[in-house]
């Protein structure tokens, strides 16, 4: 269930970035501002595979997502805490910073989320039940004996 929510915030953020990318192509005024046009053109491509491998539970897509998020969002929140530091900061810088923080914290729950999932698999096993569950017969065999009505009342 986690793995959906996570996915679907990935989801969300990367609608929303695409809609920052067409404000900012379109000169629409806008408190946020991407850092580079052209690598947030790239990334967006890159994070919508991404997010793709996330959602079918690739380690790959994780790594890659945690990775191109954090060299874009990472710097851009660099310079959002650099310029609150010096007293220059305006709304935007917060914006901007909240935004990268969340940027960075989607892959890593992502990590976290298919890392802890794919260390259960070994343990489902279940000596008391897998008689039954463990195969693929789960209908029951009847003879030329059983009764085969159907009482209904």
């Amino acid at each position: 269930m986690f793995g959906y929510l996570v996915t679907a915030f990935a989801g969300v953020f990367w609608f929303f970035r695409v809609l920052i990318m067409l404000l900012y192509s379109t000169d629409t005024v806008f408190p946020i501002v991407p850092m580079n046009a052209t690598f947030e053109v790239i990334l967006l491509f890159v994070t919508f595979v991404c997010v793709i491998l996330v959602a079918k539970r690739k380690m790959l897509g994780a790594l890659i997502y945690l990775i191109a998020q954090c060299s874009y969002f990472g710097v851009d929140a660099y310079k959002s805490i650099e310029a609150i530091i010096n007293g220059t900061s305006q709304t935007s810088n917060y914006l901007t910073l909240f935004i990268s923080l969340i940027a960075v914290v989607i892959p890593l729950l992502a990590i976290m989320d298919i890392g802890l999932s794919s260390g259960k698999k070994g343990s489902r096993r279940n000596k008391k039940t897998d008689w039954f569950y463990g195969t693929t017969d789960y209908e029951r065999n009847f003879d030329e004996r059983a009764d085969k009505n159907q009482y209904k009342f």
